[in-house]
């Protein structure tokens, strides 16, 4: 009887001992917190995009050229502030809301709605302030935040630092080239003066190395301000390129 009870109750300190866990290697560790971390991320990721729907949604039928009302536009512009707020830095969430804050500069009027056009304008420069800060070696974000700047005030020293920024970011990016032409030629003789060194490379760089098809109908009207840094690159191209511009409706020589 007795070596029965104590069988049972070795058995009773058995089942009752503790089990003992596999402790996970270091690696097997590293691997669950990785794990961890992403799912984490992905998590955050799908929030961040839900809680933006509506300003990728809108973005993107202005980048399609698709008719978007005003009342849309401002109110979705207006969720921007969120981004900045919440200092949101997500590479395209920070693109699309620059899309609607751009645009909805674009198309206020300073004359008939002066108070709504202020508003997107210091709306507009404080977006793009918080989109540089998060993107600071993209060059298409210097360039707009120098355009609006320049639809504000036309600071000629503020608007010079922030075009050569641009410029030191993507020195010989045809389309970044081509943007920024775009804006030289829409400044006075004050802001390109102050940036001289920046616009004679640009210029001269879209001339030499740019494809003639795109760069030719660039450089059809050209701002009298523009006009001198534009013949001076003219003058160093070989007859072949000069060649080719005039082919494509640009010709160098007879500039006036």
């Amino acid at each position: 009887m007795s070596h029965h009870v104590n069988a049972s109750r070795q058995t009773r300190r058995r089942s009752a001992a503790p089990i003992a866990l596999p402790i996970p290697s270091p690696l097997g560790l590293l691997f669950i917190l990785t794990a961890v971390t992403l799912l984490t991320f992905a998590v955050a990721d799908i929030r961040q995009s839900a809680r933006f729907a509506d300003i990728f949604l809108v973005a993107t039928r202005l980048e399609q050229s698709e008719q978007v009302s005003p009342e849309t536009l401002a109110r979705t512009a207006a969720d921007t502030d969120t981004i900045v707020s919440g200092d949101y830095c997500r590479s395209d969430i920070v693109m699309a809301g620059t899309t609607l804050v751009l645009d909805r500069l674009d198309t206020a009027n300073e004359i008939t709605g002066y108070e709504a056009w202020a508003k997107a304008a210091d709306d507009a420069e404080r977006y793009m302030r918080h989109a540089v800060s998060c993107m600071p070696t993209e060059s298409n974000l210097w360039l707009r935040l120098a355009v609006v700047r320049a639809v504000i005030a036309q600071e000629p020293k503020s608007i010079a630092r922030l075009m050569t920024m641009s410029a030191r970011l993507a020195p010989a990016d045809e389309f970044a080239l081509l943007a920024r032409l775009y804006f030289w030629n829409h400044l006075n003789v004050t802001t390109l003066k102050n940036a001289q060194t920046t616009v004679e490379s640009d210029v001269s760089l879209l001339l030499k190395l740019g494809d003639s098809r795109r760069v030719a109908p660039a450089l059809t009207r050209i701002s009298s301000a523009l006009l001198p840094y534009v013949k001076q690159a003219g003058t160093q191209l070989p007859a072949s390129k000069k060649g080719s511009l005039t082919w494509f409706g640009f010709n160098p020589d007879k500039l006036p």
